[in-house]
């Protein structure tokens, strides 16, 4: 009897039409392209306009998985959204992804694991999908430009915003999601944070000083965490599934920055050439960065049927996982 897996049976993205570069933000900002490149890698983001909204960009991105899966989105079991930046605090910003897909009685939810989310995301909806035989989808999308001080440079020309989407389904063989990863060190959890919430009570009957809503990041602890993390994480998938570096065909990494998977590239004894990098393009899109570039990736006709592909994810929390997935099929809109 042939084994069941879980298969990603498609990809699809989403970018706002805006672009914004570096030299344009050093119109308003003390830096300069040089500078930003040097420090990130980043030359350019995407920003959305403001009609459009995190469950919109993830509806966009959704279709287009579902329509290249060929899957209806009223035969999906689960969708499952992971966000920092959801429309609103409730209800989850994935019900409102599938109210625009019309996907029947699907369970929907909204996960907050930060630039981690898609790789807990698709663990989660592997395990549901164990014993349900429906379709799954997997969401990652932000607006971070939404949250950021545009006047700090040192945050806001990291950012940018976008969606991607995978459909999960059921498949035969050995091709498909294998090993996962999901950990987190609370000890940094104030070293990357958003505030607000209900550690704060209404603001007229508070003491608290004036609630930022912006992102609060200690750069160099991130730093060295991230380049931590990277290489933990990838290790222990290539020591679970009984592999090494030579057979991954290429590892697609959160975007945050080039100099910490170079670190991190080089704590591994490799080199960044063994990664997917889009961050050049795309920036810093948080939960929505591996989906974007796995998507990219597929698109470029970069994989072939059985290539094991590495997802790891670093983020606030800090959390930080990874997937090892041996690829499942060619995607037939591919094009090299």
């Amino acid at each position: 009897m042939a084994k069941t897996v879980i298969q990603i049976a498609s990809t699809g993205s989403w970018l706002p039409e805006k672009r914004v570069t570096n030299d344009m933000l050093s119109e308003t900002l003390d830096t300069t392209d040089e500078w930003i490149i040097s420090h990130t890698g980043i030359r350019a983001r995407h920003i959305a306009s403001e009609e459009h909204t995190t469950s919109y960009g993830a509806t966009q991105a959704a279709r287009i998985a579902l329509e290249r899966a060929g899957v209806e989105a009223s035969e999906l079991g689960y969708i499952v959204l992971a966000t920092t930046t959801p429309d609103y605090l409730l209800p989850a910003a994935s019900c409102l992804v599938h109210r625009e897909l019309k996907a029947g009685r699907a369970a929907a939810f909204d996960i907050s694991a930060a630039c981690t989310g898609f790789v807990y995301a698709l663990s989660i909806v592997q395990g549901l999908m164990a014993n349900d035989p429906r379709p799954g989808l997997v969401i990652g999308a932000d607006l971070m430009t939404r949250i950021v001080d545009w006047s700090d440079r040192n945050t806001c020309v990291l950012f940018g915003d976008g969606a991607g989407a995978v459909v999960l389904k059921h498949g035969t063989g050995d091709f498909g999601l294998a090993e996962s990863i999901m950990k987190v060190d609370s000890d940094g959890f104030y070293t990357l944070r958003r505030e607000g919430g209900t550690r704060f009570v209404n603001p007229e009957l508070s003491t608290e000083p004036t609630v930022s809503h912006y992102i609060h990041m200690d750069g160099k602890p991130v730093f060295n965490f991230a380049v931590k993390a990277i290489a933990e994480i990838i290790s222990e998938l290539l020591q679970k599934a009984n592999l090494t570096m030579d057979d991954i065909k290429y590892i697609v990494p959160h975007q945050a920055n080039f100099r910490i998977i170079d670190a991190a590239a080089r704590r591994l004894g490799t080199t960044t050439d063994k990664f997917f990098l889009n961050i050049a393009e795309v920036a810093n899109t948080s939960a929505a960065s591996i989906p974007i570039a796995l998507d990219e990736l597929i698109m470029k006709g970069r994989v072939e049927p059985g290539d094991p592909l590495i997802f790891v994810g670093f983020g606030a929390g800090l959390t930080y996982g990874g997937t090892l997935v041996r690829w499942g099929h060619s995607d037939p809109l591919a094009t090299v």
